[in-house]
């Protein structure tokens, strides 16, 4: 199965065979970055942390294509091993932490806490 077999299906789909290395390149980056982000809680470290992996990118740029090709794939392995168990999903995306938190209560709990429409208080 391998690496995107344990990752979410949006994060696995980056993985497609049949891209090239350049594509390879940018989508591990990319990939870094959201893997950076759901470790960091603060903003800043955050940032830190994705200079300090642009760094360690634009360090290998200029490498022959054979030794890049073995630096994507060292580098699928580290970000398969740093991979967090309960990925950042945005808000707005079904399966996150915050996907309809505040959905109402369902109408039969609150009407049986509620008194009777006569003895309501007026």
């Amino acid at each position: 199965m391998g690496a995107a077999a344990s990752m979410a299906a949006p994060r696995a789909a980056a993985w497609e065979p049949g891209i090239n290395h350049v594509q390879k390149v940018t989508r591990l980056y990319r990939a870094a970055l959201r893997t950076s982000r759901d470790w960091h809680i603060d903003y800043d470290m955050w940032v830190k942390d994705c200079e300090r992996i642009q760094a360690r990118f634009r360090a290998n740029k200029d490498k022959p294509l054979m030794e890049g090709k073995t630096l994507v794939e060292k580098g699928m392995a580290e970000l398969f091993e740093m991979r967090h168990p309960d990925p950042y999903i945005p808000i707005y995306k079904p399966g996150s932490s915050s996907y309809q938190r505040n959905v109402p209560p369902p109408p039969e709990l609150t009407h049986q806490s509620m008194p009777p429409p006569h003895e309501a208080i007026q």
